[in-house]
């Protein structure tokens, strides 16, 4: 991080709630979300001339297997804070995906989901997963929270297929919706921002999703959630009030919220948050301000810069929130992309123990009920 970054990073921290314990805090999205099937499908969809080798998502990132789950559960019990308990990820999890046969048949007339724990039991490796995730929850290294019904668009993305959309229908035929221009240039539009639209209908659609996904969620974890995060970061702020409504107290997030304004083309604005800033609904905005996301390759030091922005954000009185995505962990379809990030992501964790010895583990929604105590 250069000297000229560095001081724009302490001014966007400086904003906000603070507190001089040392809080860390791991949010990882993604879980439960199918991404890329297989090898069996990765090769396909290269054959057919999708460059799924272009995007680290559909290298590397797929529905998590009970091994990976284990893996990484091994690393977090490896170390303690100072209260005694192993670190803890905050598992921003979906609880669905599309039930792509009933959807088929239908000849694209209707959208129809699957529960995850049905996904689980279609993948191979996958048939225990719902089994170690509450395992996970057991042993207090695993915290389920919403990340939405399905980390897809499924209005825009349903759309495309009535209007037979040529690499749309190509991609369902395998099982496969993680579409983005990095992967074909044909594709027109977005499908992974779930709630990226812009058009009151579709806010109505979104409020039944959001209905349907919290109460599921609750019913698959045995608790309401308390905190979300918007797939891809996109968000319109009506959706905020269908949150609050449904018992989402605490928005996670990056320092720039994005918000869809125009459909054809997508057009986006940003809109910036702090750390603890109350909306009208009563809900607080948990800004992430560290990065662990060694998928993305390249020679760079990524415990070192995580480091770094966490001593920032203990300078500056703030939680350390570290942002890092399961495609980091999964050995779907390369095992050794998985084993090397779980070795880095072991030594940024010893690291932090050692750097900080009063450093304590905590979930989004525990720092969520924090802030709002002291507000």
């Amino acid at each position: 991080m250069s000297v000229k970054q560095q001081i724009i990073y302490y001014l966007t921290q400086l904003p906000g709630w603070r507190t001089r314990r040392k809080i860390v805090i791991i949010e990882s999205d993604d879980w439960g979300s199918i991404r890329m099937p297989s090898k069996k499908v990765y090769k396909k969809l290269l054959d057919d001339g999708f460059h799924v080798d272009r995007c680290p998502f559909s290298m590397y990132d797929s529905l998590e297997r009970s091994e990976d789950l284990s893996a990484l559960f091994d690393v977090l019990l490896s170390v303690r804070d100072k209260n005694g308990n192993s670190a803890v990820i905050t598992a921003n999890s979906v609880v669905a995906n599309p039930d792509f046969e009933r959807i088929g048949n239908s000849g694209f007339a209707e959208y129809y989901y699957e529960e995850v724990t049905n996904t689980f039991k279609k993948y191979k490796g996958c048939e225990d997963s719902f089994k170690l995730l509450k395992q996970g929850m057991e042993s207090k290294v695993w915290h389920p929270q919403f990340h939405g019904r399905e980390h897809l668009n499924t209005i825009r993305w349903m759309k495309a297929l009535q209007q037979k959309d040529e690499v749309t229908i190509l991609s369902f035929n395998q099982q496969h919706f993680g579409l983005s221009d990095k992967v074909t240039s044909k594709l027109k539009v977005r499908y992974m921002d779930a709630f990226g639209n812009v058009g009151k209908d579709s806010l109505k659609e979104e409020g039944r999703i959001i209905e349907e996904g919290t109460r599921l969620f609750e019913e698959l974890y045995g608790y309401k959630s308390k905190s979300f995060i918007a797939p891809c970061y996109t968000w319109r702020k009506e959706v905020e009030s269908i949150l609050a409504n449904n018992g989402l107290k605490y928005l996670q997030g990056l320092a720039f919220q994005q918000v869809p304004v125009r459909e054809e083309p997508l057009r986006f604005k940003s809109c910036y948050h702090y750390m603890g800033e109350k909306n009208r609904f009563g809900q607080y905005y948990i800004v992430r301000n560290a990065f662990f996301e060694p998928y993305k390759g390249g020679l760079v030091d990524y415990v070192g810069e995580c480091l770094n922005r966490i001593n920032i954000a203990f300078q500056c009185h703030k939680p350390a929130m570290i942002s890092s995505h399961r495609v980091n962990f999964i050995g779907t379809l390369d095992e050794r992309h998985r084993d090397k990030n779980l070795g880095l992501l072991k030594e940024l964790l010893k690291k932090i123990v050692q750097k900080w010895p009063d450093v304590e583990f905590l979930t989004s929604d525990q720092l969520g009920d924090l802030i709002a105590s002291k507000l």
